[in-house]
C-alpha cells in the first residue's frame, strides 16, 4: 500500500500575458503551496495488470479516464504490471481555483516517475507540485523557478456550494492577443511579490496583503454574484485582502492570526458557505 499527500495551491499573482499558438496562455504567477490536502491510498492488484479503480470521499469527481490520478497512473507505466485501487480523498473542491486535481496526479509522478513532459501534458499546474512549496511559475506553466518559502500566514478558503467558474470561459473573457509575451501586460505584480520575498521584506499578513494581485478578478467577479457577496462577507469578517483562486470559484481571505481565520471559517460555514482555514505551507 501506498500513501501519497497532494497539497492544494494559491496564487498569490496571477497574470496572463497573451494567448500562444497552440491555444495556451502565457502566465506569470507567484504560486505557493497550502496546508489543505487530498490523500491518496493506492492498493497494487498484480492479478489485474492494466486495471485501476477510483473510489472516491469527499468531493465527487470522476472516477474514469477523466481523472489525471487514472492517466497518469497510465502514462507512467504503472499498470504494465499490476493493476491498482486508489482511494482518493478529496478536501480539495473541484472547480475552484485550488489545483486539486493536478495535484493528485503530481502526487503520482513524484513517487513512479517525476517527468516534465508528463506532468505538461497533464496539465499547465502539474510542473509546479513537482516543485517544492513557493515558486516563481511562466509561460503555459513549464517555467517553475523554486524559491524560498514565505512565513505560515494564515487564510480562509470560501466558495458557494453551487458555484463554479470554467476556466476556459474565464481566459476568453480576458480576451488577450496571440503571441508568447504581449507588452501590454506587464508582469510587475509578479516582480515585485518576487523581489519582496528574495529580499525578505515581507514579514507579516499586512506587508503580503497589498502585493496579492490576480487578473481574472476584473473579469469573473463582475458575472458572479455570489461571488461578489462572499467577497464583501469575507471583508466585514477582517480579511486583510479577499484574493480569487486561479479563474475560480474558491477566494481566499489573508487574516492575522490563525484565531482569526478559524472563526471566519465557522462564520461561513455556518452561513451555507464551503470554507477552511489553511495556512501557507514551509
Amino acid at each position: 500500500m501506498i500513501q501519497l499527500t497532494a497539497p492544494a495551491k494559491m496564487n498569490l499573482t496571477l497574470e496572463v500575458l497573451g494567448r500562444r499558438e497552440d491555444g495556451y496562455h502565457t502566465i506569470a504567477s507567484l504560486m505557493h503551496r497550502l496546508s489543505l490536502h487530498d490523500t491518496l491510498v493506492l492498493t497494487p492488484i498484480p492479478t489485474r495488470a492494466g486495471q485501476i479503480h477510483i473510489e472516491v470521499e469527499g468531493f465527487p469527481v470522476p472516477t474514469d479516464e477523466r481523472n489525471l490520478v487514472w492517466r497518469a497512473l497510465k502514462w507512467v507505466g504503472a499498470t504494465a504490471q499490476s493493476g491498482w485501487h486508489v482511494r482518493l480523498i478529496k478536501h480539495i473542491p473541484p472547480q475552484a481555483g485550488l489545483g486539486g486535481g493536478s495535484s493528485d496526479a503530481a502526487a503520482i509522478l513524484k513517487h513512479f516517475s517525476p517527468s516534465l513532459e508528463i506532468a505538461l501534458q497533464l496539465g499547465s499546474d502539474v510542473p509546479f507540485f513537482l516543485n517544492g512549496c513557493c515558486a516563481r511559475v511562466e509561460g503555459r506553466g513549464e517555467q517553475v523557478k523554486p524559491l524560498p518559502s514565505m512565513p505560515p500566514f494564515w487564510w480562509v478558503l470560501a466558495k458557494p456550494q453551487a458555484v463554479s467558474v470554467s476556466t476556459a470561459w474565464a481566459y476568453a473573457q480576458l480576451n488577450r492577443p496571440h503571441g508568447r509575451t504581449c507588452p501590454s501586460y506587464r508582469t510587475s505584480a509578479t516582480d515585485v511579490i518576487e523581489k519582496a520575498l528574495l529580499q525578505g521584506t515581507i514579514r507579516t499578513p499586512e506587508e503580503l496583503a497589498p502585493l496579492l494581485h490576480n487578473d481574472f478578478e476584473a473579469v469573473v467577479l463582475p458575472m458572479y454574484e455570489p461571488l461578489q457577496r462572499l467577497r464583501t462577507r469575507m471583508e466585514r469578517l477582517g480579511a486583510l485582502r479577499v484574493l480569487l483562486c486561479g479563474s475560480g470559484a474558491a477566494q481566499a481571505a489573508l487574516c492575522l492570526s490563525q484565531t482569526e481565520a478559524e472563526q471566519m471559517a465557522a462564520t461561513l460555514r455556518c452561513e451555507g458557505y464551503w470554507a477552511e482555514a489553511v495556512h501557507l505551507e514551509r
